[in-house]
Protein backbone atom coordinates (compact mmCIF):
# COMPACT_ATOMS: atom_id res chain seq x y z
CA UNK A 1 0.00 0.00 0.00
CA UNK A 2 1.20 3.52 -0.87
CA UNK A 3 1.21 5.81 2.48
CA UNK A 4 1.94 9.65 2.03
CA UNK A 5 4.89 10.57 4.58
CA UNK A 6 5.47 14.31 5.43
CA UNK A 7 8.80 15.17 6.89
CA UNK A 8 9.77 18.82 7.52
CA UNK A 9 10.98 21.30 10.67
CA UNK A 10 8.55 21.51 13.59
CA UNK A 11 5.37 23.78 13.09
CA UNK A 12 6.13 23.03 9.39
CA UNK A 13 2.46 22.40 9.12
CA UNK A 14 3.18 18.31 8.67
CA UNK A 15 0.46 17.17 11.17
CA UNK A 16 -2.23 19.76 10.19
CA UNK A 17 -1.91 19.13 6.45
CA UNK A 18 -1.65 15.24 6.83
CA UNK A 19 -5.19 15.15 8.93
CA UNK A 20 -6.33 17.22 6.09
CA UNK A 21 -5.40 14.77 3.15
CA UNK A 22 -6.10 11.84 5.93
CA UNK A 23 -9.46 13.42 6.34
CA UNK A 24 -10.03 13.84 2.11
CA UNK A 25 -8.66 10.55 1.49
CA UNK A 26 -10.29 8.48 3.73
CA UNK A 27 -7.07 7.22 4.93
CA UNK A 28 -5.61 6.42 8.83
CA UNK A 29 -3.68 9.41 9.76
CA UNK A 30 -0.43 8.49 12.02
CA UNK A 31 1.52 11.58 14.17
CA UNK A 32 5.28 10.18 14.86
CA UNK A 33 5.16 12.06 17.90
CA UNK A 34 2.02 10.95 19.22
CA UNK A 35 3.10 7.11 18.68
CA UNK A 36 6.36 8.21 20.54
CA UNK A 37 4.32 9.71 23.44
CA UNK A 38 2.50 6.50 24.03
CA UNK A 39 5.78 4.22 23.58
CA UNK A 40 7.23 6.05 26.24
CA UNK A 41 4.26 5.90 28.88
CA UNK A 42 3.50 8.29 31.53
CA UNK A 43 1.71 10.79 29.28
CA UNK A 44 4.52 13.25 28.76
CA UNK A 45 4.57 15.38 25.64
CA UNK A 46 7.28 14.63 23.32
CA UNK A 47 8.70 18.12 24.55
CA UNK A 48 9.24 16.54 27.90
CA UNK A 49 9.97 13.50 27.03
CA UNK A 50 13.33 15.05 25.23
CA UNK A 51 13.90 17.44 28.09
CA UNK A 52 13.44 14.21 30.59
CA UNK A 53 15.49 11.86 28.82
CA UNK A 54 18.16 14.15 26.12
CA UNK A 55 18.51 13.13 22.63
CA UNK A 56 19.53 9.29 23.36
CA UNK A 57 16.70 8.97 25.09
CA UNK A 58 14.20 10.87 23.06
CA UNK A 59 15.35 8.88 19.77
CA UNK A 60 15.64 5.18 21.54
CA UNK A 61 11.59 6.13 21.71
CA UNK A 62 11.27 7.74 18.52
CA UNK A 63 13.29 4.51 16.73
CA UNK A 64 10.05 2.11 18.55
CA UNK A 65 7.58 4.12 17.64
CA UNK A 66 9.12 4.47 13.68
CA UNK A 67 9.07 0.81 13.70
CA UNK A 68 5.04 0.60 15.10
CA UNK A 69 4.52 3.07 11.86
CA UNK A 70 5.99 1.02 9.73
CA UNK A 71 4.05 -2.19 10.49
CA UNK A 72 1.03 -0.32 10.82
CA UNK A 73 1.68 1.14 7.38
CA UNK A 74 1.57 -2.85 6.10
CA UNK A 75 -2.24 -2.78 6.47
CA UNK A 76 -3.76 0.03 4.88
CA UNK A 77 -3.36 3.52 3.05
CA UNK A 78 -2.38 5.93 5.95
CA UNK A 79 -0.55 9.39 5.66
CA UNK A 80 1.99 9.63 8.41
CA UNK A 81 3.65 13.58 10.13
CA UNK A 82 7.19 12.56 11.08
CA UNK A 83 8.58 14.51 13.87
CA UNK A 84 10.94 17.28 13.36
CA UNK A 85 13.89 15.56 14.39
CA UNK A 86 13.43 12.59 12.71
CA UNK A 87 15.47 13.14 9.90
CA UNK A 88 18.01 13.52 12.04
CA UNK A 89 17.35 9.80 13.77
CA UNK A 90 19.01 7.04 11.41
CA UNK A 91 17.56 4.18 13.07
CA UNK A 92 14.16 5.86 12.68
CA UNK A 93 14.61 7.01 9.36
CA UNK A 94 15.82 3.44 8.51
CA UNK A 95 12.40 1.94 9.97
CA UNK A 96 10.06 4.33 7.89
CA UNK A 97 12.45 4.48 4.55
CA UNK A 98 10.86 2.64 2.05
CA UNK A 99 7.47 2.31 3.31
CA UNK A 100 5.94 5.47 1.39
CA UNK A 101 6.14 8.35 -0.88
CA UNK A 102 8.12 10.84 1.56
CA UNK A 103 7.25 14.69 0.86
CA UNK A 104 9.41 17.54 2.89
CA UNK A 105 7.36 20.71 3.79
CA UNK A 106 9.77 23.42 3.13
CA UNK A 107 9.23 26.88 5.00
CA UNK A 108 10.92 30.07 5.19
CA UNK A 109 13.15 29.49 8.49
CA UNK A 110 12.08 33.29 9.91
CA UNK A 111 8.46 31.52 9.49
CA UNK A 112 9.07 28.76 11.21
CA UNK A 113 11.41 29.96 13.95
CA UNK A 114 8.25 32.59 14.80
CA UNK A 115 5.77 29.94 15.41
CA UNK A 116 8.34 28.07 17.39
CA UNK A 117 8.83 30.39 20.11
CA UNK A 118 5.03 31.24 20.36
CA UNK A 119 5.37 27.59 22.47
CA UNK A 120 8.24 28.82 24.33
CA UNK A 121 11.96 27.84 23.62
CA UNK A 122 12.89 24.45 23.17
CA UNK A 123 15.29 22.38 25.05
CA UNK A 124 17.29 21.98 21.82
CA UNK A 125 17.85 25.87 21.26
CA UNK A 126 20.11 27.27 23.85
CA UNK A 127 19.17 30.44 25.98
CA UNK A 128 22.25 32.36 24.60
CA UNK A 129 21.38 32.01 20.83
CA UNK A 130 18.34 30.38 19.85
CA UNK A 131 18.16 32.01 16.47
CA UNK A 132 21.99 31.32 15.62
CA UNK A 133 20.66 27.37 16.76
CA UNK A 134 17.77 27.52 14.85
CA UNK A 135 19.48 28.68 11.84
CA UNK A 136 22.31 26.10 11.84
CA UNK A 137 19.60 23.20 12.60
CA UNK A 138 17.62 24.38 9.46
CA UNK A 139 20.84 24.36 7.58
CA UNK A 140 21.21 21.19 8.89
CA UNK A 141 18.35 19.72 8.58
CA UNK A 142 17.58 21.15 5.56
CA UNK A 143 20.48 18.97 4.00
CA UNK A 144 19.33 15.74 5.48
CA UNK A 145 16.02 16.11 4.18
CA UNK A 146 17.28 16.08 0.48
CA UNK A 147 19.14 13.34 1.34
CA UNK A 148 16.42 11.47 2.09
CA UNK A 149 13.70 12.77 -0.58
CA UNK A 150 13.71 14.33 -3.79
CA UNK A 151 10.09 15.38 -3.19
CA UNK A 152 9.58 18.83 -1.55
CA UNK A 153 7.11 21.13 -1.11
CA UNK A 154 7.85 24.60 -0.58
CA UNK A 155 5.08 26.26 1.00
CA UNK A 156 5.96 30.30 1.16
CA UNK A 157 3.32 31.02 4.10
CA UNK A 158 0.68 29.30 1.87
CA UNK A 159 -2.95 28.53 3.79
CA UNK A 160 -3.91 25.09 4.65
CA UNK A 161 -6.09 24.62 1.67
CA UNK A 162 -3.13 26.11 -0.32
CA UNK A 163 -0.97 23.48 0.86
CA UNK A 164 -3.54 20.75 0.35
CA UNK A 165 -3.81 21.91 -3.15
CA UNK A 166 -0.42 21.93 -3.52
CA UNK A 167 0.62 18.75 -2.34
CA UNK A 168 -2.13 17.44 -4.09
CA UNK A 169 -0.29 18.61 -7.68
CA UNK A 170 2.94 17.52 -6.61
CA UNK A 171 1.79 13.92 -5.69
CA UNK A 172 -0.22 13.73 -8.89
CA UNK A 173 3.45 14.29 -10.29
CA UNK A 174 5.43 11.32 -8.41
CA UNK A 175 5.79 7.98 -10.45
CA UNK A 176 3.91 5.27 -8.74
CA UNK A 177 2.30 7.38 -6.46
CA UNK A 178 -1.32 7.01 -8.22
CA UNK A 179 -3.80 9.70 -8.61
CA UNK A 180 -4.91 11.78 -5.70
Amino acid sequence: MTSLQLLGMKHSGKSSLGRLWAAKHAWEFLDLDTVLEAQAGGGRTSRQIYQAEGKEGFQRYETEAALVVADRLTRGKAVVAWGGGTVSNPGAVEALRGTGVLVVLTERVEVLYERILRGGRPAFLSEQSPWEDFQALYRERTALFRAVTPWALELEGASLDGAYEALVQLWNTIPGAGKA
